[in-house]
């Protein structure tokens, strides 16, 4: 990928999802402002809970789909996959579904007032792993349109519900799942068009044989949306509450290097040592830029938190400020992950996040346990430390052993 189509996908995917998320983030907010720090404790619990299913079910094809189309746009795998990835859909849904259910039957009518959830879990998970092929393809545009048009739809039909007298979280479960829904659909008819349909199957057992690792890394990463459940447990609502509005206000800062690193991911591709030097020299001014950027939200994070969120959310504000902190740290372990994977290291990074995430949710056990949110938020913080110098140690010695080959052939040419 040359230099100037790797930026202009960067800008692309960048912008789409940085607006998207903050749509979704100013969502968000309201609706922590409509429940209280109790019930949006409760909610984000559910939510988190609920991300942790679609990775469950998510086999790791998405990522298996852009490094597969990005190395032959004809391979059949690619539209077996996406086939693999309806069927589970119609399994996430009723994973997700059921245990919602009965937390409304045994615990707190509440519950149902989020079943909704499951029908989004199921068809934003199925419409991003379909998004992969024109991600894959360059066509950063359909992608970012199509996300701005779910997250801007979703917060209209919020504030409409919420305006008509309905509850705040049917409301916001009601309007996610809809237009999740809608953009599946939207999706699945765009990219059958684009690609092959009637080439052979690959069989279910070579599709997951590939795609594991990517799985077993999604999951791993995925797995910290736990975090607020094991706050609310350890802590009560009301610190999950703050904990929450912490991770759910910092979710769009994170869009950089997310957005990066799908990209990357192709970049990296079968590089030689060189490129990936270049690529490393990205990461570390990408580094410098978001130290600057979180480094000046965390000044003015008591005043953003009296403004958008009010008195009541206060105890959120130091626990916000050590998040931010760690996000240079998250966004820099994002970007090793998509470089390793892209020169073959799937499976390391799949045991590296499984193992940074161990560790994440037993120090929010311990730290939601000794000091609330503000404990949980330094957990985090350490694990995304631990995770960015374990990387970059493989990274670093793949780039060395990369290069050595090549240098003892110059000395055996001279």
């Amino acid at each position: 990928m040359g230099r100037n189509r790797l930026a202009s996908q960067f800008a692309w995917v960048s912008a789409g999802r940085l607006a998207g998320a903050l749509i979704q983030a100013v969502t968000l907010l309201l609706l922590a402002r409509d429940l209280g720090p109790d019930g949006f404790g409760t909610f984000s619990a559910a939510f988190g809970t609920a991300i942790v299913f679609q990775a469950s079910l998510d086999l790791g094809i998405a990522t298996l789909v852009v490094k597969e189309r990005s190395a032959n746009t004809c391979s059949p795998l690619i539209y077996s996959a996406l086939c693999l990835t309806d069927r589970l859909g119609m399994a996430l849904l009723v994973l997700a579904a059921l245990p919602l259910l009965a937390l409304a039957v045994l615990l707190d009518p509440f519950f149902y007032l989020l079943l909704p959830l499951a029908v989004w879990a199921a068809a934003e998970r199925q419409a991003d792993v379909w998004l992969s092929v024109p991600l894959a393809d360059g066509d950063a545009k359909f992608n970012t349109q199509n996300l701005l048009i779910r997250r801007a739809a979703t917060a209209l039909l919020y504030i409409i519900g919420v305006s008509a007298g309905f509850d705040a979280a049917l409301s916001f479960s009601t309007s996610m799942a809809l237009t999740s829904l809608i953009s599946y659909v939207v999706v699945r008819l765009f990219v059958t068009a684009r690609i092959e349909t009637s080439l052979p199957r690959t069989p279910i057992k070579t599709i997951i044989g590939k795609s594991w690792p990517y799985w077993l890394n999604s999951l791993g990463v995925q797995a910290r949306n736990l975090d607020s459940l094991i706050v609310s447990m350890v802590a009560g609502a009301g610190q999950a509450g703050f904990y929450a509005a912490t991770s759910r206000a910092t979710g769009p800062l994170r869009i950089l290097s997310t957005s990066m690193a799908a990209v990357l991911l192709p970049a990296s591709s079968a590089k030689g040592p060189r490129e990936l030097q270049r690529l490393l020299r990205l990461v570390g001014i990408f580094a410098v830029c978001s130290s600057a950027l979180y480094g000046g939200l965390i000044v003015i994070v008591p005043a953003a938190v009296d403004l958008f969120l009010g008195e009541i959310y206060r105890g959120a504000i130091f626990p916000l400020q050590i998040v931010l902190a760690g996000l240079v740290f998250a966004g820099v372990a994002s970007l090793f992950t998509s470089m390793l994977q892209g020169v073959g290291l799937q499976l390391f990074v799949a045991k590296t996040a499984v193992a940074t995430t161990i560790i994440c949710l037993l120090f929010v056990f311990l730290g939601g346990l000794a000091a609330g949110a503000v404990g949980a938020a330094l957990a985090l913080t350490v694990s995304f430390v631990v995770q960015v110098i374990i990387l970059a140690t493989r990274l670093i010695s793949y780039t060395r052993e990369a290069a050595a080959p090549r240098r003892s052939a110059q000395f055996t040419r001279m």
